[in-house]
């Protein structure tokens, strides 16, 4: 059996797991998904009595399947992905403002076949818009005008929510706005959260309404977006932080303990923490650089806002000696536990180092071959070197001798081995930049790996292991495989595209709605 035979076996079956296991026969016929299931029992997996059915937390499970169709040429992967995805759009289509009943505080009930409602919400999503488009381009295109208009509380500045409320808007009056600029940062309200990790879903959107409808003023206002962080970047250091505006009285100065608790540099806007290495720098980092590789030159703003990110990251907090990105301010000051206090929004927890993982791999190494960059080819390889995978040029990595194959990210909520999946999307990269043979060899390597240890009872499993009873269907691991597979077979270009995603239902506004 050929390597590429192998993965692409081995994601059939994982599809084909997912579909049997999860497709809804708990009440009425609703043609969606359960999220995921028991590996004991093979029952859906539970929210209270609710068997939830999330889209979000679905999108690396669509990837597969067209990926699938797209290397096998067969149709019943893209019939079954049609009539799902046909079946779920009109669904979960809130009437009144054409908003998609899924994300991180909304969800479907298979039980019931009633709506979890809460609000709105996408943090680093991504959804596959691709095949949104094609199922249904009238209601996709809806979707993405009402995403915007939901959670845009002023046009003049942007300020945002990453909450956003399924009511009527006016849909004559889409983009109708004028920006006037960022003005004075940073912005200080206490009710808007614009974080990055829905800032960044927005300014997606807007990039994909431009490559799937030639929607440039979608895309003019997600420059408008993008702007709004890059004007937050300190002028020397180049460091920028997780959204624009914060709170008074400031959440952080509240966490830190001296006198760095009583500057007014000291905010939200300008503390760099785990979380904000990882998605600033890591998946929303990923996901302009994806958009760059689709739209060109026409892209070129978002590339120039990764490059300056991964640029002064690496030469302010990355601690080469140790193998970790060290927290810190935007003007480059470190940080660790002992500058805070268990208290506020930047607790001794959010200030841990980030360990190399193969998220910030492929930050750098897709840094590189977007780019051609030196620089980042030798951050891609002390990363690497780091993980514990030695010169990963000299020759071929043998993962079956390895403990590991990657570090956990700090944040939890990246299921589905995201950090091998996006490790093994580095090894590609570093291979189409460079054609040299050595990379594709430890990717092979590495994709084998995988399958040997994600794979339980023929499904990847949203932890990666059998560790857990309870698993999602999402895993991202198969969509690297796909690639991988593709790229074996000179087919890499027709391949899905993976995003670093998050992929998570929490219920507390539900709960919270209810009292």
């Amino acid at each position: 059996m050929s390597d590429a035979t192998f993965f692409l076996d081995a994601v059939t079956a994982h599809v084909g797991t997912a579909l049997e296991r999860c497709r809804d026969r708990w009440g009425p016929a609703t043609g969606l998904l359960a999220d995921g299931y028991n590996l004991k029992s093979r029952e859906p997996g539970h929210w209270e009595a609710a068997i939830v059915s999330d889209l979000s937390c679905q999108q690396n499970l669509i990837r597969s399947l067209d990926g699938l169709h797209q290397l096998t040429g067969a149709d019943l992967w893209s019939d079954v992905a049609d009539e799902w995805i046909g079946n779920a759009l009109p669904k979960l289509t809130d009437a009144a403002s054409n908003l998609w009943y899924w994300g991180g505080h909304t969800a479907w009930d298979l039980e019931t076949d009633k709506i979890l409602a809460g609000n709105h919400e996408l943090k680093c999503v991504f959804p596959f818009y691709d095949f949104l488009y094609r199922v249904d381009a009238a209601a996709t295109t809806k979707f993405i005008d009402a995403f915007w208009h939901a959670h845009i509380w002023d046009w003049s500045n942007l300020l945002f929510n990453r909450h956003g409320e399924y009511e009527q808007w006016n849909q004559d009056e889409r983009f109708s706005g004028t920006f006037a600029g960022t003005g004075a940062l940073p912005l200080i309200d206490n009710t808007a959260l614009s974080f990055i990790n829905t800032g960044s879903d927005l300014i997606y959107a807007g990039t994909e309404a431009l490559r799937l409808n030639d929607d440039r003023v979608a895309y003019d206002w997600a420059l408008h977006l993008l702007s709004c962080y890059e004007a937050i970047r300190h002028p020397e250091t180049g460091l920028a932080g997780y959204q624009f505006n914060h709170r008074d009285p400031c959440r952080v100065r509240q966490s830190f303990v001296g006198q760095m608790g009583q500057q007014d540099d000291v905010n939200e806007t300008t503390v760099i923490t785990n979380n904000v290495i990882g998605t600033r720098y890591g998946r929303v980092a990923v996901c302009f650089l994806n958009q760059a590789m689709r739209l060109g030159d026409q892209a070129r703003p978002l590339l120039e806002f990764v490059c300056k990110d991964l640029v002064a990251l690496a030469r302010h907090s990355w601690q080469g000696d140790e193998g970790i990105f060290q927290p810190l301010l935007n003007d480059g000051t470190l940080l660790t536990p002992a500058h805070t206090q268990d208290v506020g929004y930047c607790q001794p927890v959010k200030l841990r180092p980030v360990r190399a993982n193969g998220l910030l791999l492929l930050s750098y190494a897709r840094a590189y071959r977007v780019t051609g960059n030196d620089d980042f080819f030798q951050m891609a390889h002390a990363i690497a070197q780091a993980m514990g995978w030695g010169d990963v040029s000299s020759g071929p990595v043998d993962f079956q001798s390895l403990n590991s194959v990657s570090t956990p990210t700090e944040d939890t909520r990246a299921h589905g081995g995201q950090n091998d999946a996006c490790a093994l999307e580095a090894l590609l990269d570093l291979y189409v930049a460079s054609e040299d043979e050595v990379y594709m060899s430890s990717a092979i390597s590495l994709g084998r790996r995988l399958v040997e240890t994600h794979v339980v009872d023929g499904l990847f499993t949203s932890s990666g292991s059998s560790d857990n009873e309870q698993t999602g269907i999402d895993s991202a691991v198969p969509v690297a495989l796909l690639r991988l597979a593709g790229t074996l077979s000179d087919s890499n270009e027709i391949t899905p595209t993976l995003y670093p995603n998050i992929t998570q239902f929490d219920p507390k506004v539900v709960v919270a709605r209810r009292e």
